[in-house]
């Protein structure tokens, strides 16, 4: 029997075809130097990825994650100087704090995801204006960088190993608990899902929380490896993300999505932009292969349904 869906190997033979690939275009893309440095791109847009994908998931999408990464890096750097740990918890606290408020108004005015992360995303980038004060700041703990990007194993680093353990704990959780099973029912059948007793409120409150918990961490990380904070950090990540995930799995009119299928999606992305970079295509070519590559897995899938989160926004009902 198998372990997987037949789809999710598909997303896992589009990072591994183009590994080859590029591999045979230059022999020296598969050294461990560059395997860390796909691992750290991973780490990177990997935690945004599965916290928007979880949205995606609910049947809705949150805009606001790139915003709440930079929100976080920022209050990282301003109250973790002498103590990283509390720099790092509060960082994440209001990333769930912020994925809370995105679900609860969300639901309680039923209104679609798109405006109200629209508006939130809107105020988060004024807000990390005024942290930053008009400049970059610094991060001046060094040695938390170093431990946070040492090579374990010469492929890996903490931060990955973080990225690639909190994959693992997502996939328990949608498929092991109650509320993981709750945000796939929501974005399913909402109606039916509520009729059968589900907790979509609960659900959907998770499923942004988790996002914006997701989004602070790879804000707070991030900083600490880049010793760096800025209100523009963050700011072409929800396309990123969004694009990863879809080609990972994730549907547009929710219900569908693996975590594996979503590593999946969020190497393919990794590998193909950094071999494309290794030989020279310049990054607006990069930009348009992203494109095409979106559109081809859409249309392989056949997934032009109307999601939700849009169909809302354009005034239909929602249920």
């Amino acid at each position: 029997m198998s372990l997987l869906p037949p789809r999710t190997y598909w997303r896992l033979a589009f990072p591994a075809a183009l590994l080859l690939i590029f591999t045979a275009v230059d022999p020296g893309f598969i050294s461990a130097g560059n395997i860390y440095a796909l691992l750290q791109a991973f780490a990177l847009l990997g935690l945004v990825t599965l916290g928007i994908s979880l949205t995606m998931i609910a049947g809705e999408f949150d805009l606001s994650v790139g915003a709440v990464s930079a929100v976080a890096g920022l209050v990282l750097v301003k109250t973790g100087g002498s103590h990283p740990v509390s720099g790092i918890v509060l960082a994440l606290l209001a990333g769930a704090v912020i994925g809370v408020a995105n679900g609860a108004l969300t639901r309680s005015l039923r209104v679609s995801s798109l405006v109200t992360t629209l508006g939130s995303m809107i105020l988060l980038n004024g807000l990390a204006v005024w942290l930053e004060g008009g400049q970059v700041l610094a991060y001046d703990n060094f040695d938390e960088a170093d431990l946070l990007d040492r090579s374990v194993g010469a492929l890996f680093s903490a931060r990955s190993l973080i990225t690639l353990g909190t994959f693992v704990l997502v996939g328990l959780m949608l498929s092991r608990t109650r509320i993981g099973r709750d945000i796939r029912a929501a974005g399913s059948h909402r109606k039916a899902a509520e009729m059968a007793g589900s907790n979509v409120s609960l659900a959907l409150y998770g499923a942004f929380m988790l996002s914006g918990l997701l989004a602070g961490l790879c804000g707070a990380l991030t900083s600490i490896s880049l010793s760096t904070a800025s209100s523009r950090f963050g700011g072409d990540l929800v396309l990123q993300a969004a694009t990863a995930a879809i080609v990972g799995g994730v549907t547009l009119s929710g219900g569908v999505g693996s975590p594996i299928g979503i590593a999946g999606g969020v190497m393919t992305l990794t590998i193909l932009n950094n071999g494309l970079s290794l030989i020279g295509v310049p990054s607006a070519t990069i930009m348009l292969v992203n494109g095409a590559l979106l559109f081809v897995v859409l249309i392989s899938d056949g997934r032009m349904r109307l999601p939700r989160w849009l169909s809302g926004s354009l005034g239909r009902h929602r249920t």
